[in-house]
């Protein structure tokens, strides 16, 4: 299985890979999610493993423009709790160490560790598990990284302090996408039935005043329970929508299918962009 993700071994993305497909794949690691997007386009992989949401960051904002931009089926989704540890060379303890790099979003978590240390100089880094990458291949012995217990073993360094970050609960959610053609095989693959489905579409709305509440209402009415609602501008027009929804039931469901029946009578360029298996947790 080649599976494209955005950053190095080890980072979160690649640990989400890991749940859905094992530890035997191909991995594509790539520097933006367009390269993901377009490896997926030209065939260079099979699958893409892209995060789309962070329990204290929220959306992913590009991701939700790529899935529309790209012919793709969603196919799966995996929850990862981001842990930050800290990782340096082996037999270093904190004392020794005078620079840490970190992410710009996980510095933001590890806040309370970085006041708590001021002796040590905090540098912004691009990659998670890169910092570490960065620090292991440099030999940067009083220099340490801030990321997944995974990226301390594949680049035989050593936990220097677990758990540095501040929330003890914050996900990011994954999604597993592939073409459309190859949509039934990854399925059979990645999918566990016992979970129960998920289903995402999305649509803009038409000129019917109301349009979102009766969006909204034909859901409640039906008691299917909506777990994600996002917007996205439409570009080139003046002050339009893309809505992404998220429902917990899937395509065999009567009552999905006919709120989905009835939206399409008030709503534009409805789209089912996929339905799967609920993802499960894994931690980091």
């Amino acid at each position: 299985m080649k599976v494209s993700i955005q950053g190095n071994l080890a980072s979160y993305s690649h640990i989400a890979a890991d749940q859905v497909f094992g530890s035997e794949i191909d991995l594509l690691q790539r520097g933006s999610f367009r390269e993901v997007f377009e490896d997926l386009k030209s065939g260079l992989a099979d699958v893409t493993v892209v995060p789309i949401e962070n329990s204290t960051y929220g959306s992913i904002y590009q991701n939700y423009d790529n899935i529309t931009n790209y012919s793709v089926s969603l196919v799966g989704e995996v929850y990862v709790k981001v842990n930050f540890h800290l990782i340096g060379h082996k037999g270093k303890l904190l004392k020794d160490i005078t620079d840490i790099y970190v992410h710009p979003v996980a510095r933001g978590q590890i806040k309370p560790f970085e006041l708590a240390h001021p002796e040590i100089k905090f540098h912004e880094h691009e990659d998670t598990a890169g910092s570490v990458k960065m620090v292991a291949e440099n030999n940067m012995i009083t220099s340490a990284g801030c990321a997944s217990k995974m990226a301390a073993k594949v680049y035989n360094l050593e936990i220097l302090e677990d758990n540095i970050h501040e929330n003890p609960k914050n996900y990011t959610r994954f999604y597993v996408i592939s073409r459309p053609e190859d949509e039934g095989e990854i399925k059979r693959i990645v999918n566990n039935e016992d979970n129960g489905y998920k289903t995402t579409f999305q649509f803009t709305l038409g000129s019917e005043a109301g349009s979102l509440y009766k969006t909204l209402r034909a859901f409640a009415d039906r008691d299917l329970s909506l777990t994600k609602i996002e917007s996205r501008p439409v570009i080139g027009t003046d002050w339009e929508y893309r809505f992404y929804v998220d429902v917990a039931a899937g395509m065999a469901d009567e009552a999905l299918n006919n709120a989905l029946k009835e939206l399409s009578s008030y709503v534009e360029k409805l789209k089912i962009l996929g339905s799967y298996v609920k993802g499960e947790y894994v931690n980091s």
